[in-house]
């Protein structure tokens, strides 16, 4: 009877262990993926949102990204585009989230797969967004990589992806 509850009280105890590691030390997949999240709801907007919480928006979306992104989107109703750099993302999101009255950024079935050397990963998602005067850019597949750069998981690259219709 005492060795069972020894046994229990051990695997109860190696089960919490395990938990709390995985709290303290997520995977880098889960850290990727937690990144992707957060980056919609920093790219989110209300029509209440000010002034001063718009540009703390852009300055912490730019935080995403390293200093050489490229993001390549090909939208219907918008077209083709190519931003490089943080600055022209910068200028880009600052005027967006000037002129628009709110914009509402989400992100589903993401799925990340780390590289071997564990400072890259690739992100496929869908992404659907949605802007205040009831433009819908309806849904569009992305393709995202992440570098780890000083230690923090940056975007480096963003495409939408052609699919077949």
């Amino acid at each position: 009877m005492k060795i069972a509850f020894r046994l229990a009280l051990l695997a109860l105890a190696a089960g919490l262990g395990f938990w709390l590691w995985t709290i303290l030390f997520p995977s880098p997949e889960k850290v990727v993926l937690k990144k992707v999240a957060d980056l919609a709801a920093t790219a989110t907007i209300k029509a209440g949102d000010g002034n001063i919480t718009r540009a703390t928006k852009v300055s912490n979306l730019i935080g995403y990204f390293s200093t050489d992104v490229e993001i390549v989107f090909d939208i219907s109703g918008v077209g083709a585009r190519t931003l490089s750099g943080r600055d022209e993302l910068r200028e880009t999101a600052a005027g967006a989230f000037t002129q628009l009255s709110s914009v509402n950024v989400q992100f589903f079935d993401a799925t990340a797969k780390v590289g071997a050397d564990k400072q890259s990963a690739v992100v496929t998602c869908t992404a659907r967004i949605s802007v205040g005067d009831g433009k819908d850019f309806g849904i569009q597949e992305l393709r995202v990589q992440f570098k780890k750069i000083d230690g923090d998981w940056r975007i480096t690259r963003a495409e939408t992806v052609k699919t077949l219709k």
